[in-house]
């Protein structure tokens, strides 16, 4: 190959002829390969580096490309991510079941607000009277599901959910 069609290629294209030119040579690698396609080695190193930073490596005896520090860190954060992505994949994977069968209890859990346990709040007593076949049912359902927690926090939470289904929702009018 010739300087001309060197200086041609594109600057991956030059980069790999160079370095299948520096694999072929056994003793002075750079400058044997620069007399080839017609430069002196300072000016073949040269052509190089402005050649989207590559950069000789001694080591290697091989063209690498050097990376800003800011690129390479974005290089190191998106396989970092990749690799904590396909983590998770497999930890779904292995514990499908498990987490299936946490989400369909948590369907059961009854949630209640903060309001119901703040301690600011007064508690009042009130007697009510209710129908004696429904206050059967939320026995039962309160006896076997319900008995870590007190009646009244039940209660109150019925109420609470009264309110926020059946009030009107204020609008900015009001």
């Amino acid at each position: 190959m010739d300087t001309q069609e060197f200086m041609d290629l594109s600057a991956l294209e030059k980069v790999e002829v160079a370095n299948k030119m520096l694999k072929e040579e056994e003793v002075d690698h750079l400058k044997n390969v620069a007399s080839k396609l017609g430069f002196s080695e300072s000016t073949f190193s040269k052509i190089m580096r402005n050649n989207s930073s590559y950069q000789y490596n001694k080591i290697s005896k091989q063209y690498d490309r050097i990376l800003p520090i800011e690129e390479y860190k974005k290089i190191l954060q998106s396989g970092s991510n990749e690799v904590k992505a396909e983590e998770t994949l497999q930890f779904v994977a292995e514990h499908l079941e498990k987490l299936k069968q946490l989400l369909h209890s948590y369907e059961d859990q009854l949630i209640l607000e903060p309001e119901i346990y703040d301690p600011n709040s007064k508690t009042i007593t009130k007697t009510i009277q209710v129908n004696e076949g429904i206050y059967k049912e939320f026995s039962d359902l309160y006896s076997s599901k319900f008995l870590h927690i007190r009646l009244r926090e039940i209660y109150s939470k019925c109420l609470l959910d009264f309110i926020r289904t059946y009030q009107p929702k204020k609008t900015p009018e009001n």
